[in-house]
């Protein structure tokens, strides 16, 4: 598969006081045909999670890779796109993508990744099973 990352600029208008550009991101397949609507694969999320199910087309398809992926495509789109609004947009995918994978730690009884939460005071130290197995224990 030849992977390559198709945006899009759509002007929304909001009550006739503000225009606002949205971008969307459709990953195509360059070996399946040459124009457009043809070689479509899917549309790449805001949020990958590497979970066990996926949650949406882009993870089913690629998997534990899904992350590495869309990364490699972002960087990708980044160098070969010239306009400023669509290399912002870019760059806040990317921001999205890293934020996902320093937001995983280990569990510190069996090792299974977990994600932290930003809104707690204190990170998880246990996943949840491991935290209900210890309060069970008491």
């Amino acid at each position: 598969m030849k992977l390559q990352l198709r945006i899009t600029e759509l002007e929304i208008k909001h009550y006739n006081t503000e225009n606002r550009t949205k971008h969307l991101f459709a990953v195509i397949d360059l070996d399946k045909a040459k124009e457009y609507p043809q070689n479509f694969v899917s549309v790449l999320p805001k949020h990958i999670k590497s979970t066990t199910k996926p949650a949406n087309v882009f993870e089913r398809l690629f998997g534990n890779e899904s992350i590495k992926i869309a990364k490699h495509l972002l960087e990708k789109a980044l160098k070969t796109r010239p306009t400023p609004k669509a290399k912002l947009a870019i760059r806040e995918r990317l921001k999205l993508l890293n934020s996902n994978i320093d937001n995983i730690t280990k569990c510190q009884n069996c090792g299974i990744p977990i994600n932290q939460s930003n809104h707690r005071f204190r990170p998880h130290k246990f996943c949840h099973d491991c935290y209900k197995k210890g309060y069970a224990k008491k």
